[in-house]
């Protein structure tokens, strides 16, 4: 297991609580960039996991978002509001109109 400083790790979630609430953040990315360590380590995620779900943060689950919203005590809103406008950016649909009556 990752070795963690309790310092940085409570100035991280005292920083990203302070950004969500003021609209700071703008990407999933702004969150595995401030400690990256520390963060997948109380997610409970591997670092790969959680730093791939914060590119690609579609990817995360409801329950990773929620603990997320636990960890650093904001709404789940304010932080589904980032992962849907990032999500969006990424989403590329699938043509279905072969599935679709002509």
């Amino acid at each position: 297991m990752a070795k963690i400083n309790p310092q940085r790790l409570q100035h991280t979630i005292s920083s990203l609580k302070a950004r969500f609430d003021t609209d700071a953040i703008n990407s999933m990315n702004d969150v595995a960039e401030i400690y990256v360590t520390g963060m997948f380590v109380v997610m409970g995620m591997g670092y790969d996991a959680f730093v791939s779900k914060c590119a690609a943060p579609e990817k995360f689950t409801i329950e990773e978002l929620m603990q997320l919203s636990y960890v650093i005590d904001v709404k789940l809103e304010s932080i589904l509001k980032v992962v849907v406008k990032q999500g969006k950016l990424n989403f590329k649909p699938k043509d279905i109109s072969k599935f679709l009556i002509k």
